[in-house]
């Protein structure tokens, strides 16, 4: 309700107060500072003439002045290594999926793709004595005790069928 009072008022008489303003007498600006106008230099060429008038005092104080600049001498910030250029990461090829076109081709060393691990994953699950956590961290550029995490955290999806007698009957009612 309050919105529609005040569209009352804003629309009341538009019109007229609209031309009511648009009548008035504009306003004369201010007058501006006689220094800021640039033609005040031509009426007085006096002035034109002392600025272009060479000065021979000035110019034999401005030739003995030398000005020599040396930099500092560069340090190397103490930021912890943060500033260094790092070495290159080592690289290894990896073992290719069913994807080869969309696989990823190199890995960084102690890392490894998805195709990888879910390869490592199953290799180990199914032949535990073949597959060890040291073969696989030899196999994949990896550190042990990643690999032993990955191995106790990480389980393949198995699929697993209940005996029926533990399964609850619906009774009907």
């Amino acid at each position: 309700m309050g919105g529609r009072l005040a569209r009352v008022f804003r629309t009341f008489n538009v019109e007229s107060r609209a031309r009511r303003e648009i009548s008035k007498e504009k306003p004369t600006p201010a007058p501006r500072h006689p220094t800021s106008r640039l033609d005040a230099l031509t009426d007085h060429p006096e002035i034109q003439q002392e600025i272009y008038r060479k000065d021979d005092r000035l110019l034999t104080l401005l030739k003995d002045v030398y000005v020599e600049s040396r930099d500092p001498p560069a340090r190397v910030k103490d930021g912890g290594g943060e500033c260094l250029p790092r070495k290159q990461e080592e690289k290894r090829l990896t073992k290719l999926g069913q994807l080869q076109e969309l696989d990823i081709k190199k890995v960084s060393k102690g890392k490894i793709s998805i195709v990888e691990a879910l390869t490592l994953l199953n290799n180990h699950k199914l032949h535990p004595e073949i597959w060890t956590a040291e073969k696989i961290a030899a196999e994949y550029s990896l550190e042990l005790k990643e690999v032993n995490s990955l191995l106790e955290f990480f389980i393949p999806f198995s699929l697993q069928e209940f005996p029926k007698e533990t399964r609850k009957a619906i009774k009907p009612t």
